[in-house]
């Protein structure tokens, strides 16, 4: 299964990692409220990379015109909705961030090789899986073949990449500009907002995306507005405490 996935916080510019991790809130109106209110930005001064953004709706203009099983997400997880149950998958995700390691024990150790094997056992065993290690999570299931990031030169995760290629043999990361398309057929598309990522003043273009798949396939787009992180881990719950 071949898969395009764009994350939307790719179009924002450098300025991304000035405020990246900073208050960050998986609640956006938290997040971006208590940014605004505590650091000396406002909307207005986090701007897009407006290449960035033509380079994500012409891959996707040229995508949608032979696939039409293309769906939404606010976060980057729910893209498991649709390709979880599948094998042999390769990916081509055009994004900030890796999504193959989310990092979330860095606070713990600078030690990335033990930071990242201890959030991989996790993912093995536990599916505690979220919007940024999804890719970890499908290679972690034997179902990934290929994972292939076009992401920003000044994307902070870039350290991680020698370290993913241990854990996915076929992992490569590219930028725009050294990247070919082979083909634009794809068997699923999938595009998401990650709107705690990206501020507020941007988030219209998110539409703009639906409203050109609706436009050209003439039915309605389907959104996913739950979490996969959410639904696998209430999942777990069920399976392990209410039915013991």
């Amino acid at each position: 299964m071949k898969v395009l996935s764009i994350d939307l916080d790719y179009i924002v510019d450098s300025k991304f990692e000035i405020y990246d991790d900073k208050l960050f809130n998986s609640n956006c109106f938290v997040r971006w409220e208590n940014y605004f209110e505590f650091f000396p930005f406002s909307e207005e001064d986090l701007k897009i990379n407006e290449s960035n953004l033509i380079y994500c709706y012409s891959t996707f203009l040229k995508s949608i015109k032979n696939c039409d099983k293309v769906s939404f997400g606010y976060d980057h997880d729910s893209i498991l909705y649709d390709i979880a149950d599948s094998d042999n998958i390769d990916i081509i995700n055009i994004d900030h961030h890796d999504d193959f390691f989310h990092g979330f024990y860095r606070t713990m150790s600078d030690d990335l090789d033990f930071t990242n094997r201890l959030e991989y056992r996790n993912l093995s065993e536990y599916n505690s899986v979220s919007e940024g290690n999804w890719g970890a999570w499908l290679n972690s299931k034997g179902k990934l073949n290929s994972f292939t990031w076009i992401g920003n030169h000044y994307s902070e995760n870039k350290i991680r990449n020698e370290i993913n290629q241990n854990y996915c043999k076929n992992y490569n990361n590219f930028e725009k500009e050294d990247y070919n398309f082979k083909d634009y057929n794809f068997d699923r598309i999938f595009v998401c907002l990650s709107p705690s990522y990206l501020p507020k003043n941007h988030w219209h273009y998110f539409s703009m995306f639906i409203i050109a798949y609706e436009n050209f396939w003439g039915k309605n787009a389907v959104i996913h507005n739950q979490k996969y992180e959410t639904y696998i881990r209430y999942k777990e719950y069920s399976e392990k405490i209410i039915k013991r």
